[in-house]
């Protein structure tokens, strides 16, 4: 049975699959991987099923060595990744192969935030609640206590039937920049919002706060302020939230929910942002930009259920 050893866990790095359903009723966070499109390409990429788990790999700088021949891919984030044992440099959105002893080594990412390595067949991990997505905050996931990997851990891959493995077009490829315009879909609670409140955030552009992480991404003005001039939009009783919901606490500032998100939310919510740009939240960095601009409920379903017939979710 083929392993990947960690040699140096980088910044930050986490097993992370499409997250643990059906469990707000306990409390949890669903997990699962920041960037959807990244993860089922890669998945794909090998003949996978996209429910099998990727390495979810924070700003790059991991090492793995290859305990028997393992088939990888890396997605998302270009890390300008080499196989440091023969120093050659391996292909992003292509699949390569680490030989018995080989190392892989990652810079830091130009561009983007994260980076996905998924492996041909499955990793061998426990699964709970239907899922092995690390949810640190609940203490759950990866290999065991929703801890990131570290130094020493092994990756066991069983061998999985799989399907014939897809080339990837090159006008799928996702190019990250440092400054994006999210299409966001009102929810019923943004016609309660005063117009001023509304107008102001439309027309605003804001900058990703240090303070974010895979809970939510909190913004700022661009001068690093947290103040703002928005009229108080007030509370509710706590409800349901989901991926994507655009909150507005007391100071005004927006907050984007991400994956690790709480079950219940109180804040008001001018809306949620459409899935197809959800991808675009697990690449955005510290310092990037964003603006909010509204789209139709019916386009973006529509381009939902493309997604997920094409990569069978």
């Amino acid at each position: 049975m083929p392993k990947l050893v960690v040699l140096n866990q980088g910044h930050h790095a986490t097993i992370q699959d499409l997250g643990r359903h059906h469990c707000a009723q306990f409390g949890l966070s669903p997990g699962g991987v920041s960037d959807l499109h990244a993860h089922c390409w890669g998945q794909k990429l090998l003949g996978n099923p996209s429910t099998n788990a990727s390495i979810e790999i924070l700003l790059g700088r991991i090492k793995l060595r290859a305990i028997g021949d393992v088939d990888a891919v890396l997605t998302g984030a270009d890390c300008r990744a080499i196989n440091a044992t023969r120093s050659i440099v391996l292909p992003q959105w292509q699949p390569f192969r680490l030989r018995d002893g080989e190392e892989l080594h990652l810079s830091t990412p130009r561009q983007g935030l994260r980076t996905y390595l998924s492996v041909q067949g499955e990793f061998q991990i426990p699964p709970f609640l239907h899922s092995v997505a690390t949810v640190e905050r609940n203490q759950v996931g990866g290999l065991g206590e929703g801890k990131p990997l570290a130094i020493g851990d092994i990756l066991n891959i069983a061998d999985r039937a799989h399907t014939t493995p897809v080339k990837m077009p090159n006008s799928v490829i996702p190019r990250y920049t440092s400054s994006y315009r999210l299409r966001l879909i009102p929810t019923f609670q943004h016609h309660q919002l005063p117009s001023q409140a509304i107008n102001e955030i439309l027309t605003s552009q804001y900058r990703i706060s240090a303070n974010s992480n895979r809970m939510g991404i909190r913004l700022e003005n661009e001068n690093g302020s947290t103040s703002t001039s928005l009229p108080a939009v007030g509370s509710m009783i706590s409800e349901g939230i989901v991926c994507g919901a655009v909150q507005l606490p007391p100071d005004g500032m927006p907050i984007i929910l991400l994956q690790d998100r709480q079950t219940l939310g109180g804040y008001k919510k001018l809306g949620t942002v459409a899935f197809r740009d959800l991808a675009r939240l697990g690449q955005l960095r510290p310092g990037d930009h964003i603006e909010f601009h509204l789209t139709n409920l019916e386009v973006e379903r529509h381009k939902q259920r493309a997604f997920y017939q094409y990569f069978g979710l």
